[in-house]
């Protein structure tokens, strides 16, 4: 994937941006992607002291084109001095989402990834994606489309689901790919308009890893992680339809489908209790 991105060093910034967007007019801006949050189209979806996310419309051909981007802040001195001796938020988001495309996972297709560095410090990045349209957080999706569905067709919409995300953390796993943060509102659900089916799609991958063998802790990890967000509105029964398609043949070994199950609930409860205290202490 990477091979279809151009560098680009222009002002101090570092620019890999995908080939479709090598417009003179368009690879000027992204010299400072802060004009970007500027434009009269820009609708802000997050800024946070880490982070600051928009979604801006560009021309591609003549075409409109929804874009979002993501800026890394360096908020601190120590992430200013780690950042001279490592990547950018921005290039390990584009690595990630490589390890994914290598994988045939899906996520949102990069635009660019840009890096700002000052005597070898990393002063700021920004990462850009095309849109999604249409696209809700997993959370969102069951709320909003599946949880009101009545009926045969309820039942089915949301096993059908369950079971595609159960199937998206197997092949995650069983391709030696790890994402750092698998909650609910870094996976986002998308009916395909092709085919109708659904498709999901990972977000924020600075922190997606390929191992040649994944460790059980990792995958616990993100098992807990799923389990403490979406799993939350969840039932027995489907929490046991999403397991059937994770552990895939390996389900039907009684003792170790029980061993999952039990795991992930106890380490789940014992991080909720934790971040309780933490809540309770601050």
């Amino acid at each position: 994937m990477l091979a279809d991105f151009v560098l680009h060093r222009r002002g101090g910034a570092v620019i890999w941006l995908a080939r479709k967007y090598a417009e003179q007019g368009f690879l000027d801006r992204l010299i400072d992607a802060d004009i970007l949050f500027a434009d009269p189209s820009c609708q802000l979806i997050k800024d946070q002291r880490k982070i600051k996310v928009g979604r801006v419309v560009v021309e591609v051909d003549g075409k409109p084109q929804g874009i979002f981007i993501k800026r890394y802040n360096m908020f601190s001195w120590r992430h200013r001095l780690v950042s001279v001796a490592s990547q950018s938020g921005a290039f390990r988001a584009l690595r990630g989402a490589k390890m994914l495309s290598d994988a045939a996972i899906d996520t949102a297709r990069p635009v660019a990834a840009i890096a700002h560095r000052r005597g070898g410090f990393l002063t700021k990045s920004f990462y850009l994606t095309e849109e999604l349209t249409g696209g809700r957080t997993v959370d969102a999706y069951w709320r909003e489309f599946l949880r009101p569905l009545t009926g045969r067709e309820g039942q089915a919409r949301r096993r059908e689901f369950l079971l595609r995300l159960g199937q998206l953390f197997h092949q995650l796993h069983e391709r030696g790919v790890y994402h750092n943060d698998l909650k609910d509102a870094n996976i986002l659900a998308l009916r395909d308009t092709a085919d109708g089916g659904l498709r999901l799609y990972l977000l924020d991958l600075e922190g997606v890893r390929h191992y040649s063998r994944l460790s059980a802790n990792r995958k616990l990890k993100n098992l807990v992680q799923i389990n403490r967000t979406l799993g939350k509105l969840l039932n027995r029964c489907e929490h046991l339809i999403f397991l059937k398609a994770y552990l895939d043949r390996s389900f039907r070994d009684r003792t170790l489908r029980r061993r999952v199950f039990d795991t992930v609930e106890r380490r789940s409860r014992r991080l909720d209790r934790t971040k309780g205290l933490t809540t309770m202490n601050s």
